[in-house]
């Protein structure tokens, strides 16, 4: 009757040695499962954004549990030979958690990102954060070790998921998106930094709400910074005049004539979803200086073929070499795309054939 129990206990012993030994192997192989995980996750966020809203409880479940389990392991709950096997497996769930959100954002984001501004920085962290969360030595040994960087991490996880889930599942955009998202991450990051120690409750508050604080302009500052994901730029035209149903450009330019004087005409067709209500602005510009900002667009989501935006721009003094661009953007700043043409005289007609 013994022999079974100390049988079991046995394997198990020989399984624990040689998890023991290729303790290096099984967490490489379960990173590259992570990362193939991940990557259903991109393919799957391309076609079912409906599916952020259990992002901000994997958000929540992950803030939760991050401020919990220093006070679990320090407790005498846990048996300390445990205490080790009781954090590896916290660091799993969220980890699992974690790197399934971060390459579903990746998509979202990608669709409404200008890499040739900055927003190719809220890109790399973003990438980096999916990254992270799906390498365990990263995210066990560095990021969870150090609260400021957990606080940091979480923080802007937090933002680029209520930043892009607000519009997409409750069309909320605008101003109240950018506070709502801004004031989430300023809310994670200051619980990792509060002092809860005991006697300076004053001191600990002041300290916290000048991190706060402080957090919360950096947030501002770098809105530009931000892909004003789910707005989405399909196409832009430029020309001298509009076609006759007066929604498209009549005969869209290559390049533009130089001159003392030219109007030129815009058309921006941009992509929201249904529903979705947002303020658009043109801001014209040749070789980096901005000669005219058309007022507040008003457009409205649900188009397949984008809601098409118009504004001119009389332009002077265009030489050849220049380069007139036309910038979309929203109505706090952040840009959706951007079209740029050449300035340059156009061919000469050829001669005719002599008989």
């Amino acid at each position: 009757m013994r022999d079974g129990p100390a049988r079991l206990q046995g394997r198990l012993g020989v399984l624990k040695r040689l998890a023991e030994r290729h303790e290096r192997l099984f967490w490489t192989l379960h990173s590259v499962w992570a990362l193939g995980w991940g990557v259903v996750f991109v393919l799957v966020g391309k076609s079912r954004p409906g599916l952020l809203r259990w992002g901000l409880v994997s958000v929540g479940a992950v803030w939760l549990t991050s401020l919990a389990l220093p006070a679990l392991l320090a407790g005498s709950r846990i048996p300390d030979e445990r205490k080790g096997a009781a954090r590896r497996l916290v660091l799993w769930g969220q980890k699992w958690l974690l790197q399934g959100l971060a390459f579903f954002l990746l998509p979202l984001y990608h669709r409404s990102a200008t890499y040739s501004s900055v927003q190719v920085v809220f890109m790399a962290l973003l990438a980096l954060a999916a990254l992270a969360a799906t390498i365990d030595v990263v995210y066990d040994e560095v990021v969870t070790r150090k609260k400021p960087l957990l606080g940091l991490f979480l923080a802007f996880v937090a933002f680029a998921t209520l930043n892009v889930t607000l519009p997409m599942v409750w069309r909320v955009g605008g101003l109240w998106n950018l506070a709502a998202s801004g004031a989430l991450a300023t809310a994670v990051f200051v619980s990792f930094l509060a002092d809860r120690k005991e006697g300076r409750p004053l001191r600990s508050a002041a300290r916290a709400a000048a991190v706060g604080l402080l957090f919360l302009a950096l947030v501002t500052v770098g809105r530009p910074a931000v892909p004003p994901a789910p707005l989405r730029l399909l196409k832009v035209q430029l020309g001298t005049s509009l076609a006759p149903n007066g929604l498209d450009i009549a005969r869209p330019l290559v390049a533009v004539p130089p001159g003392p004087g030219l109007r030129l005409l815009a058309v921006a067709a941009v992509q929201a979803p249904a529903g979705l209500e947002e303020g658009v602005r043109h801001v014209w510009s040749v070789d980096g200086r901005v000669v005219s900002k058309s007022p507040l667009i008003g457009i409205t989501g649900g188009r397949q073929r984008g809601f098409r935006s118009r504004s001119g721009a009389l332009l002077r003094d265009l030489a050849p070499g220049q380069r007139v661009r036309l910038e979309v953007e929203t109505a706090h700043g952040q840009l959706i795309g951007r079209a740029e043409l050449p300035v340059r005289r156009p061919p000469a007609a050829a001669p005719a054939s002599q008989r």
